[in-house]
């Protein structure tokens, strides 16, 4: 067993070294050419098209009600209603009144079949962000910018947080609309992470090592 395993370690070490050994060449060796080519930025406007919640990442563009209205009978009745009020298992764009919406999440009640925009949708920006990238579903990116703007002002009007008066929905617009179920989310703006990065003699002092993810010896003999 003890000298099985001494052999096993020392393939392991040999493998090891010859992989070392290999790409310490690669790295000395001249650069490689012919793979791949640099991105345009042409080729990135399909990829940069995050919107955060703040409005951040909105494009130039506009639509109206009546175009969203167009747009969403062609479109997205088929899944989610002719008035929003959705097809087999789609969801709805009115849910119930924050109340009620409320008293039956503290009940432990099932509520799935009152979540709506008006009551689980925090920034309207981001209605916007999740329109354009995944909207229609049996197509989604296939929107244009003024399209999704029209799309998203009419999914705000189905759901009563918008009236039928409203003329253009633009980038301000959406950036200035108060959602009814707004104060129910928190919006987390810290970064990421806090500590500047370190490689290298990050630690000072000695480690104690208080505990063991696996148990037992599996040194085979060897410190």
């Amino acid at each position: 067993m003890f000298k099985s395993t001494m052999l096993k370690l020392s393939y392991l070490r040999r493998a090891f070294l010859a992989c070392a050994v290999l790409f310490g060449s690669m790295t000395q060796a001249e650069p490689m050419t012919g793979l791949g080519k640099p991105i345009t930025d042409a080729e990135l406007v399909n990829w940069d098209i995050s919107v955060f919640f703040d409005g951040e990442g909105l494009p130039d563009g506009s639509g109206t009600l009546e175009q969203g209205e167009a747009i969403w009978g062609t479109k997205c009745a088929m899944c989610h209603g002719d008035f929003g009020e959705g097809v087999r298992g789609y969801p709805k764009m009115m849910g119930a009144d924050l109340e009620e919406f409320q008293e039956t999440a503290i009940n432990n009640g099932f509520n799935v079949e009152n979540r709506g925009l008006n009551n689980m949708w925090a920034h309207a920006p981001t209605l916007y962000d999740m329109i354009r990238r995944a909207m229609p579903y049996f197509l989604p990116q296939s929107l244009s910018a003024d399209e999704s703007y029209a799309i998203t002002g009419y999914t705000l009007y189905l759901a009563e947080i918008i009236e039928d008066d409203v003329e253009l929905i633009d980038a301000d617009f959406l950036r200035n609309l108060e959602m009814p179920a707004a104060n129910l989310f928190y919006t987390d703006t810290r970064p990421d992470v806090q500590n500047t990065r370190c490689m290298t003699d990050c630690f000072e002092g000695e480690l104690d090592v208080t505990g063991k993810l696996v148990q037992g010896d599996f040194s085979g003999g060897n410190e």
